[in-house]
């Protein structure tokens, strides 16, 4: 048995400046730590060398290559090496792999908008000219509804889908482009640009959705209000305590994925169901409390079978303080092995 008293964590650097966030939680918490860039030639040197117990993720969302440099070398961290990871491995390898979370909500039957993943430009364009419109086309990777489209109509499904996979030939494909104003000119990203799969999940006509977490024994819940057809990304939120429905969902989710920091936005709709729209395992999280209860900051612990209000701020710098006491518990308190 392989138990770690006085851990010592590899800051895991990526692609962009959201690791300071762990940075900032050791150094309050006196956790001796040395970061490690993963985006670098050398980074299994780095990770060989530094003497670390454990190691702290923040995978990037934006482009697709760079997530998937980063999911390899996370796997290989963990799965070749056998050091603990946290977020877990399979919670990386969902985070912004809208085709993967498919998958596993289809597996494990949570409600969800049908969605389907086609690699295949024939089969894509049999869908679209056969299904109900509107439907809902997205890139695997992009947050705040950045890459989200609502289609309208087979004439814009079919341009896209010939966009994605070539009109004559994939190795011809130009791919879907997004566009972004920035200083009100608009400019094509073309590194993040859409190729060689499609993504069609069924429209669901909403009333807001919700935003349920759970990192170790806490839970935090809140509204993320409409602006236009969008809740992802509006700035509105809601601060209203979730239903307990939403929270043993969210509990049952993270049981049977061993998710350890998980983020479920859930729609909610006209008729009072519920569709999870995205599983997250790093999310947004500005204001230092994550819910508000009757104006009150603060989350809700499990206490047999119901959840107990704790007054308090605990989503300090990013929810990541939470994130690295829960694992520092993890690794006092658990065999190493387990984390194979």
């Amino acid at each position: 048995m392989h138990f770690v008293k006085n851990p010592k964590l590899g800051i895991c650097i990526g692609f962009d400046k959201y690791h300071e966030q762990y940075v900032r939680s050791c150094e309050e918490l006196g956790v001796p730590f040395v970061r490690i860039d993963l985006r670098a030639a050398d980074w299994l040197r780095q990770v060989k060398e530094s003497g670390c117990d454990g190691f702290l993720l923040r995978p990037p969302c934006e482009i697709q290559e760079q997530k998937s440099i980063y999911d390899e070398r996370v796997y290989f961290l963990h799965r070749t090496l056998g050091y603990p990871v946290y977020p877990s491995l399979d919670e990386i390898l969902i985070y912004e792999n809208k085709r993967n979370m498919s998958y596993w909500l289809e597996h494990h039957g949570f409600p969800h908008p049908k969605t389907r993943v086609f690699s295949m430009k024939q089969e894509a364009l049999a869908f679209a000219d056969s299904t109900d419109y509107p439907v809902v086309f997205k890139a695997n990777v992009g947050s705040a509804a950045t890459a989200v489209e609502i289609v309208k109509n087979r004439r814009q499904a079919r341009r896209i889908i010939n966009a994605v996979f070539g009109r004559i030939h994939p190795l011809l494909a130009l791919g879907h482009i997004r566009w972004r104003r920035l200083g009100g000119i608009p400019l094509p990203l073309f590194g993040v640009t859409q190729r060689h799969y499609l993504i069609a999940q069924e429209y669901k006509k909403i009333i807001h959705e919700w935003r349920i977490i759970r990192i170790g024994d806490s839970y935090f819940g809140h509204q993320k209000l409409l602006k236009g057809e969008f809740a992802s990304g509006s700035g509105r939120v809601g601060w209203i305590r979730p239903p307990d429905e939403l929270l043993f969902m969210v509990k049952d989710i993270c049981e049977r994925g061993g998710f350890l920091s998980m983020c479920v936005d859930i729609f909610e709709t006209a008729d009072g169901k519920y569709f999870i729209n995205e599983l997250q395992s790093i999310f947004g999280s500005y204001n230092d409390s994550q819910m508000y209860i009757d104006g009150v900051p603060g989350r809700l612990t499990l206490k047999g079978r119901e959840f107990a209000f704790e007054e308090g701020k605990f989503n300090r710098f990013g929810s990541y303080l939470l994130r690295v006491k829960h694992f520092l518990d993890i690794l006092q308190h658990t065999d190493r092995n387990d984390h194979r």
